[in-house]
């Protein structure tokens, strides 16, 4: 038994988006993640992302904030503005207090800078899921 699945929370049951123009970030993530059980999806950059989301549905975006051409700002408002019941974690490697307000702000539930532990992001996730 995965801690995603105590208390009769499914990780299995929330599906996950991460976008981020690292290939290791993404893979990281991405097995951490379905390490607990959750459904991730993933993909190099915003436009990418917006592909996926008009074609699938998610619970979670996880995205990084600097990305080349579109950042994941723009994202996130094109998020609240369409989907407003995603959820959306932002993470970067570039944190700071100004950004990290914007972040929120602009609408992600979340700010995690990088490098993030395992349990760290799990425990961001989590708290999203249990909020949805």
């Amino acid at each position: 038994m995965t801690t995603a699945d105590i208390n009769n929370f499914k990780a299995s049951d929330f599906k996950i988006l991460v976008v981020d123009d690292s290939d290791d970030a993404r893979e990281v993530i991405q097995a951490h993640l379905e390490g607990e059980g959750y459904n991730v999806e993933t993909c190099d950059g915003v436009g990418n992302a917006l592909d996926i989301l008009h074609r699938l549905s998610f619970d979670i975006v996880v995205t990084d904030l600097r990305m080349p051409k579109i950042n994941g700002l723009d994202l996130v408002r094109h998020v609240r503005q369409h989907l407003p019941d995603v959820e959306i974690m932002m993470i970067t490697g570039y944190p700071s207090i100004k950004g990290a307000v914007e972040a929120v702000k602009t609408g992600a539930e979340h700010y995690l800078a990088k490098p993030f532990t395992d349990s760290e992001l799990i425990e961001a996730i989590r708290a999203i899921a249990e909020k949805i």
